[in-house]
């Protein structure tokens, strides 16, 4: 089984990145252009609009070898807990919380790199705290779920799908995940993302953590237990546009490996 590598940020073709690099770029209302404004009150919260320049949060998910055995295939979520804002951070603490439920698959590229080929996730603010994350683990040998449970009244704010994306693993269990995304409000997601209008179309997330954070199971899963952010704009970084171009010839390389 190939080992899991994940590496910096939430990817799928070179068609979307041409598309996404195509896109105008919106008006902003703060100084940076990757800053956006959030509006806590739109949704009940206490505070009014604030700026911020990225999302951190704790992330979890359980890989399995897809049926090909030549990847992974696994669900997770991130929990955020803090906005980045300037230099220092913001708590969330408005009667509600935000987190991301996402899907995820591979395939490898080496023996500790593998390109993501499907990432799609929705976004949610969760009313009232009251849902509950358990992360991904190992029990009596079998990996357990990545849980979000009581999440019934959660608003959706958002969704998105793979531009692109790289796992890696290290040979001293520390997991990093590159992964860039589209990202789409909903109309409950417009009243809170309330600047820039209209509001970034990409997603850029980067997760990983040390040695020993990923859980290799007996049964073949892998646990993997993170910490990073989350941030927006409208275009590709060119780190994202390369990373894409090695991921899609070390995939190349390896159909034809398996032609031969």
């Amino acid at each position: 089984m190939t080992m899991f590598n994940l590496k910096k940020n939430f990817f799928a073709t070179v068609a979307a990145v041409a598309l996404a690099i195509g896109v105008s770029t919106a008006a902003q209302a703060a100084s940076s252009p990757t800053d956006f404004q959030v509006t806590p009150t739109a949704l009940g919260g206490v505070r009014g609009p604030f700026i911020a320049q990225a999302i951190t949060g704790n992330s979890s998910e359980l890989l399995r070898a897809n049926a090909t055995n030549t990847g992974h295939i696994g669900d997770g979520y991130i929990h955020y807990g803090l906005f980045n804002v300037g230099s220092g951070f913001e708590f969330l603490s408005d009667g509600y919380g935000l987190y991301v439920k996402f899907h995820i698959e591979d395939t490898a590229i080496s023996a500790t790199e593998n390109f993501l080929t499907v990432l799609t996730f929705d976004f949610y603010a969760d009313i009232g705290n009251n849902t509950t994350f358990t992360q991904a683990a190992s029990a009596g040998g079998f990996g357990t779920d990545a849980l979000v449970t009581n999440d019934t009244g959660d608003v959706k704010l958002g969704s998105g799908t793979l531009v692109a994306g790289i796992g890696e693993l290290n040979g001293l269990g520390g997991a990093t995940l590159n992964a860039n995304t589209t990202f789409e409000l909903t109309a409950a997601g417009k009243l809170y993302f309330t600047q820039p209008i209209p509001f970034f179309n990409l997603s850029f997330n980067g997760f990983n953590n040390q040695t020993g954070g990923a859980i290799i199971n007996p049964d073949g899963t892998i646990a993997i237990n993170a910490a990073g952010q989350t941030a927006f704009n409208n275009v590709p970084e060119p780190t994202s546009i390369a990373l894409l171009g090695l991921g899609l010839l070390g995939l190349g390389a390896s159909v034809r490996r398996r032609k031969a």
